[in-house]
């Protein structure tokens, strides 16, 4: 029913708007929840990602809590990466996609509720500099992207303040404008692959679309590293939750692929 894959896009965006991060780390799961199977859902997820994050980036920059130079470069490095990282899915087993998306969750998660302050110099970078590092983190996060179905932004955010020396919010504008190139990259390839279900994930996008308007004006006018925590403990039991699933010794394979 449509009002599953609207209710699911909303919170997804909630989510995914309020950190910066696309959503797709909830919208995959809740989307295998609500009957797909596993790589329609991370291809399906990453195609509502695009709305998710055009309307996050939006919200941000109207605050102007965002570097555009920055998410656009990080941009172009992604649209590589997930193109890379879309293929490379499409050759996956079920089994091995489930590992995969387990771990980035596991890292994600993890990095959210330790925390890390920039590198020294960070901020201080000359353009050439900027604009290298920029490149290679979206080549990074785009390649998790394209595989795992999620916006990316479980690398951009941390890896922006922690190597470019963006403030926590303004790490999180940016790594949205970059994640609208990476998911329109990455959905691109996931079509021509036929995993993309197009009319579920516009319909999701646009629940996403209100959610994560809702989202990053929440997150905006709140205390980032009391949300990064919070929303890093859900991540982390997520994903302990599918690599319990995928790795125990009696699961079965009709189990791995629900």
């Amino acid at each position: 029913m449509p009002w599953k894959f609207v209710a699911v896009g909303f919170v997804a965006g909630i989510l995914g708007g309020g950190l910066g991060v696309g959503g797709g780390i909830i919208l995959v799961p809740l989307l295998i929840w609500v009957g797909m199977d596993r790589h329609r859902a991370h291809a399906t997820s990453l195609a509502a990602i695009i709305l998710i994050a055009v309307a996050g980036a939006v919200s941000f920059g109207y605050s102007e809590e965002l570097r555009l130079d920055v998410g656009l470069s990080i941009g172009v490095g992604g649209v590589v990466g997930s193109i890379l990282g879309a293929n490379a899915m499409n050759r996956m087993s079920a089994r091995s996609l489930t590992i995969v998306f387990g771990i980035v969750l596991l890292v994600a998660g993890l990095r959210m509720v330790s925390g890390a302050d920039p590198l020294p110099g960070a901020g201080d970078l000359s353009t050439a500099a900027l604009v290298a590092i920029s490149i290679g983190i979206g080549i990074v996060a785009g390649f998790f992207a394209g595989m795992s179905g999620v916006g990316g932004g479980v690398v951009n955010v941390p890896a922006a303040v922690f190597f470019i020396g963006l403030a926590q919010h303004e790490a999180q504008g940016t790594s949205l404008v970059a994640i609208v190139l990476t998911a329109i990259a990455g959905t691109w390839a996931n079509f021509r692959n036929g995993r993309v279900v197009p009319v579920e994930g516009l319909i999701t996008g646009i629940g996403g679309a209100g959610g994560s308007l809702l989202g990053s004006r929440v997150a905006i006018g709140a205390n980032e590293d009391t949300l990064a925590f919070v929303f890093g403990v859900l991540i982390l039991l997520v994903s302990l939750r599918t690599l319990y699933r995928v790795l125990r010794p009696s699961q079965s394979a009709s189990a791995i692929s629900a």
